[in-house]
């Protein structure tokens, strides 16, 4: 099977743990309301003289502060970048971005053996971090999370909660920084409620506006909604055979998974059962698909 041609990161500084650059917290919102349980926050980061070049679909580290018990430093924990290669402010004269965003959830659990409330390292010190804030950033990095090269092939872009960061940056950069897309582009979304649909809720639409788009279709799904049964994002995937298989089947297409390591063995039961219908074998046209840079995966 061909391979699909990925784009290139442009070469650009990137920081290691043993020395990351400083970058300082000029937005921090809140993507969910008050009412809802998550508190999932939209943070941007200034990062103006770093001559860092960051693309679509690579993240940034974050180094908490302190040390752990050995001695060493926090490790880094990644983030997937949730702004288009220019970022929120746009680029310099020498064409960097001067910021780059995140979409971070405060982690808050309880141990199931001590009973203990357990606080997220790097999340909570992200959500917590103040106007002016100096943060320890990484990176970038990732070459394998891109957009293809060739704009006429169709994506399919499939997220749960802040799963939908890379997409948010992919979308900004078709529609807004280049102008569109000649294949189709389909997002696939999946969240408790509508409240936590991020980026397209009452709190935040920047996915929204571009609903217009000929060429782009989102579809919500949501598991815990009070007014309407129960959807999960496979579901939405299935309902859309019509449209997604003669794609998957011919091998014309690249698609993105982005959110908890559940997601990719739901969507992937759906397109096996299509597969079956066929007499194909789906666990080899998929191993065909991840080598051939048509299957991309980003879970947690």
């Amino acid at each position: 099977m061909e391979i699909i041609e990925k784009l290139v990161a442009t070469p650009g500084e990137v920081y290691k743990p043993s020395s990351p650059f400083l970058a300082e917290v000029i937005e921090t919102r809140r993507l969910t309301p008050a009412g809802s349980a998550d508190d999932i926050r939209h943070i941007v980061l200034s990062i103006k003289g770093s001559k860092i070049q960051y693309m679509e679909g690579q993240s940034v580290g974050i180094v908490a502060p302190g040390l752990r018990e050995d001695g060493k430093p926090q490790k880094v924990r990644l983030y997937s970048i949730a702004s288009a290669r220019c970022g929120e402010l746009g680029c310099d004269l020498g064409g960097h971005p001067e910021s780059v965003t995140l979409c971070v959830k405060r982690v808050i659990y309880t141990d199931p053996e001590t009973g203990k409330e357990v606080r997220g390292l790097a999340s909570n010190h992200l959500c917590d971090a103040k106007l002016g804030q100096k943060l320890q950033l990484t990176g970038p990095t990732g070459r394998k999370f891109l957009l293809p090269a060739d704009d006429s092939v169709p994506l399919i872009m499939i997220a749960a909660g802040t799963g939908i960061a890379p997409f948010r940056a992919f979308i900004k950069h078709i529609y807004h920084e280049k102008g569109g897309w000649n294949g189709s582009v389909k997002l696939f979304y999946g969240a408790k409620t509508g409240l936590e649909t991020l980026y397209m809720n009452d709190e935040s639409n920047d996915i929204g506006q571009y609903y217009t788009e000929e060429t782009f279709a989102a579809f919500k799904a949501l598991s815990r909604a009070s007014n309407q049964p129960k959807t999960y994002v496979q579901d939405k995937i299935a309902a859309q055979k019509d449209q997604l298989w003669p794609l998957i089947s011919t091998g014309r297409f690249c698609l993105y998974i982005c959110g908890l390591k559940g997601i990719e063995e739901g969507v992937s039961k759906v397109m096996s059962a299509w597969a079956k219908e066929e007499g194909k074998d789906w666990e080899q046209l998929k191993e065909e698909f991840e080598k051939s840079g048509r299957w991309n995966v980003e879970v947690y």
